[in-house]
């Protein structure tokens, strides 16, 4: 059964349906879940709770929309994963517990939580296929053949839909650079 077949029956409330989606997605929102954790147990319950959303929700899925089930889908596991940082959020009451090696280390890791914010921020303006590809390449280290069965499209296309991604994204952050100084 198709992708498509699949969730227009788990609108509809059968289980066989909803069990066989579960199975073809769940190695791919683990997979994510676990590389934006590090932490297995985190991302196991993370993936079982993005999975009941999923079940909760999949009537508000629009088969016809922009987004694929995918998107969808890992939307649903990285709010889930904010979600459980604002839960257990720690707080420090004494800064002298916070470990710092050293005022170099601290500043390059906040320059390139600032560069990676910048990213995001950009990928947003880009077309949906070329934002999604570049998020799927590098966020989720698929490959150009795994990105482009997603797609139903060739490799060549998804390589060529990152390329030009990859350097509207330059101008972007050229253009930027230029309007902060």
């Amino acid at each position: 059964m198709d992708e498509k077949k699949l969730i227009k029956a788990c609108q509809k409330g059968e289980k066989q349906a909803f069990e066989e989606l579960i199975r073809l997605f769940y190695p791919y929102v683990s997979k994510f879940l676990l590389k934006t954790t590090q932490d297995e147990n985190i991302s196991e319950d993370l993936t079982q709770e993005t999975f009941l959303k999923m079940i909760r929700g999949i009537e508000k899925y629009d088969i016809n929309g922009s987004a694929g089930f995918g998107t969808w889908l890992i939307s649903i596991a990285r709010n889930c994963y904010i979600d459980n940082l604002r839960k257990n959020r720690q707080v420090f009451e004494n800064f002298d517990e916070l470990e710092i090696s050293s005022l170099t280390d601290v500043t390059e890791e906040a320059m390139q939580k600032l560069y990676y914010e910048k990213a995001l921020k950009n990928i947003k303006l880009l077309p949906d296929e070329q934002g999604i590809a570049i998020r799927l390449k590098y966020e989720q280290e698929l490959t150009l053949g795994e990105i482009a069965d997603r797609f139903g499209v060739p490799a060549k296309t998804i390589k060529s839909r990152i390329h030009e991604g990859t350097k509207k994204l330059r101008r972007l952050f050229n253009n930027n650079e230029g309007n902060e100084k």
